[in-house]
């Protein structure tokens, strides 16, 4: 294969079925819908630069208009804290993550950007909930959220994740499916993954050519690691895992840890007996973390479903107070009937319930965040469909669908 960057960008609905790609237009009265999928090709700084390159205007129009960017990381970065920060976190990944550095600066080149401004971006999780500490800035502390929901059953194997962030990602957010070359031509890594603009991959939901999907849902303990690795670089690094266990592995990051929480949640296709939740907590030279197994349950009688938000529900790290969007999240999941099969799921992903702070979330005075878009992963159907509008409403359908193995 030779080391140039290939790519194909599709905008609408696209969707791959056995290496075909197809286009399928949204028939109903709804607002237009659009979500880029590009496919790229090439060592870690190449497929960076091809990101970079195609997407450059949606980095740039992100970084101008963020919130987050404007209010926290740039005022945060221009003090002596922020440059130290800074200076330590780069020169962490540079030893633990250099390919991910590599995959930066290629964004940063083939979008005309400064390499610092896009490596900021990789460390907003641990400056925006903790170092950042300016009351004026709490407004966006809960803004990267999200809910999962697992089902797990002979007949329905399910696990459905609203992607919540920054309002700003729904319209400028990607879609990038890589194929990660080594010097010698090898690959070294095939994944599907939502990404933000100009963040590394593996922060949202992903998939890979194992069969293996990830979601992640932040967590907001109320320390960092400040010589850990940020959260984002070890979020990247899962998505390549081949098994649970090379996961776990890779979650562990011996000789490192991780500098903030969350969680990932985890199935595979090719053995979808058990899934997997894992809470990840900071701690220096190994990640603390805590797996709960949704194992198959084919007693009717018995609940089959399992559902993770923001909070800590196994480890016993200090949170952040007020975390009042998970926690009317999760009040609200209590108050609906258990989810049985996909159609529950889609219906409670979609709810908006809570006028205050719904699971399925729009931006309002008391909650600033956005569902940028579902994804369901349905193991027994190998496949995985993308809403971009509330699932739960009626005539919405998935904008776009991926098989998870090439079958």
């Amino acid at each position: 294969m030779l080391k140039s960057f290939l790519f194909d960008v599709f905008i609408l609905s696209c969707f791959r079925k056995k290496n075909i790609l197809h286009l399928k237009n949204q028939t109903n009265k709804m607002a237009p819908q659009s979500l880029p999928v590009l496919y790229a090709s090439g060592t870690h700084y190449q497929v960076g630069f091809t990101v970079g390159q195609t997407f450059a205007s949606n980095i740039k129009r992100f970084l101008a208009e963020s919130t987050g960017v404007q209010e926290i990381d740039i005022p945060f970065y221009n003090s002596d804290q922020g440059k130290n920060h800074f200076n330590s976190m780069l020169e962490i990944c540079k030893t633990n993550f250099p390919q991910y550095v590599q995959e930066i600066q290629g964004m940063a080149d083939g979008a005309g950007i400064n390499f610092d401004d896009l490596f900021k971006l990789s460390l907003s999780k641990e400056v925006h909930n903790i170092l950042a500490k300016e009351p004026a800035k709490a407004k966006v502390k809960e803004m990267a959220g999200c809910t999962d929901i697992f089902i797990n059953k002979p007949t329905c194997k399910i696990l459905g994740h609203n992607e919540d962030c920054d309002p700003k990602i729904k319209p400028y957010g990607y879609i990038l499916s890589a194929c990660i070359l080594d010097d010698e031509d090898k690959e070294v890594e095939n994944f599907t993954a939502y990404c933000y603009p100009g963040v590394l991959p593996g922060t949202a939901f992903s998939f890979n050519k194992h069969g293996m999907v990830f979601t992640v849902d932040g967590l907001y303990p109320n320390f960092i690691v400040p010589n850990a690795p940020p959260r984002m670089f070890l979020n990247r690094n899962i998505i390549k895992a081949r098994s649970l266990d090379e996961a776990v592995e890779l979650i562990e990051n011996k000789g490192f840890g991780v500098a903030y929480g969350f969680t990932v949640n985890i199935a595979d296709v090719r053995k979808p007996k058990e899934m997997w939740s894992i809470e990840i907590s900071p701690q220096a030279n190994a990640s603390l973390y805590h797996i709960h197994k949704v194992s198959e349950q084919s007693d009717t009688q018995e609940p089959c479903h399992y559902i993770h938000i923001n909070s800590f529900k196994h480890l016993t790290t200090p949170q952040v107070s007020k975390l009042r969007s998970s926690e009317a999240r999760t009040k609200r999941t209590e108050e609906l009937p258990a989810p049985e099969n996909r159609e529950d799921v889609l219906n409670m992903l979609g709810d908006e319930g809570n006028q205050d702070f719904p699971i399925y979330r729009t931006p309002r005075p008391t909650d600033l965040s956005i569902t940028a878009c579902t994804v369901v992963f349905d193991l027994l159907r190998n496949r995985a469909d993308v809403y971009t509008d509330n699932p739960s409403k009626e005539k919405t359908s998935p904008l776009l669908h991926f098989s998870i193995l090439d079958l």
